[in-house]
Formats: C-alpha cells, sequence, structure tokens
C-alpha cells in the first residue's frame, strides 16, 4: 500500500473509522489525479473503477476525508469546489480568470503570515489557502488583442 494511503489508513483507524473499499478507491483517484478534481471528476473515474458506487457514497466519503483532513476542498473562483490530498500545511493557488489554468503556489512566498495571523488575532490552529486570480500571459495577449481589434471596429 502506499504511504499515503498506509498514512490515510492509519489516521483514519486512529479517529474510530476503517478504510472501506469505496473510501480506499475515492481516496486514490484524488491521491493519483494530476489535477484538482471536481465531484463530477471523482465520480466519473470512481466509476470507471466500480460502477456500483453511487454519487451519495461519494459525498459522503468526500465530507468524512475531509473531516480527519485528509484531503482538502479548495473554492476557485467561478468554480465549483475542487479536491485534492491535503499534504502540507499552508496552500496557495493562482488562477487565471480567461482559461482557469491554476498553479500552486510556493508556501515560502507569504513568508510568515501565518504565524503574524495566529499572534495578531489570537487564532490558532490557522490554516492558510490564498486563492490569487489574474490573467496568464497567454491570455493577457489576446485580451489586448481583442481590445485592439474592438476599439478598430468602433473606429470605422
Amino acid at each position: 500500500m502506499h504511504s499515503f494511503l498506509q498514512s490515510s489508513n492509519d489516521l483514519l483507524r486512529q479517529r474510530g473509522y476503517r478504510l472501506t473499499p469505496q473510501r480506499h478507491m475515492i481516496l486514490s483517484v484524488i491521491q493519483e489525479a494530476e489535477e484538482h478534481l471536481s465531484i463530477d471528476q471523482i465520480m466519473e473515474r470512481v466509476q470507471q473503477l466500480n460502477p456500483y458506487v453511487s454519487l451519495s457514497t461519494v459525498y459522503r466519503t468526500i465530507e468524512l476525508l475531509k473531516s480527519v483532513g485528509l484531503i482538502r476542498e479548495s473554492h476557485l473562483p467561478g468554480e465549483q469546489p475542487l479536491y485534492e490530498t491535503a499534504e502540507g500545511h499552508a496552500h496557495h493557488h493562482l488562477v487565471c480568470r480567461r482559461c482557469r489554468a491554476t498553479f500552486h503556489l510556493n508556501e515560502e512566498l507569504l513568508g510568515n503570515l501565518n504565524e503574524q495571523l495566529q499572534k495578531q488575532y489570537h487564532f490558532h490552529g490557522l490554516s492558510l489557502e490564498l486563492v490569487a486570480a489574474g490573467y496568464c500571459d497567454v491570455c493577457w495577449k489576446k485580451i489586448q488583442q481583442e481590445l485592439a481589434q474592438e476599439q478598430e471596429l468602433s473606429q470605422e
């Protein structure tokens, strides 16, 4: 069993749960993904493995895995919630508003902001998840071209 799945199994057992075949399958699908996954994407991949797993099972499992800290739910601008394994403390994204390209940012970019917030506002167990939205270079150039074309048409 992969070390992440083994540690997940250990954590679930500590919390009084079992790593059932369905939980294992759903966690594996999320862990093996090269991207953030929506519920629909998780469901599609799980049903390729076992068509008898229901949507309600996927939803219940997602909620359980979130509550024990094994997966993370991200709310990116204009998107349905997306899921990925929760490995690491801080988690930051840079999202293109046009093409939706999403990049993980290095947690060192924000320095010790987490500690500063805990100290200044007396928060405990703080997790920091930043979403920065803008336009990637390719989309920015397309937007500039479209604006130039609109201006040319309006001058005619």
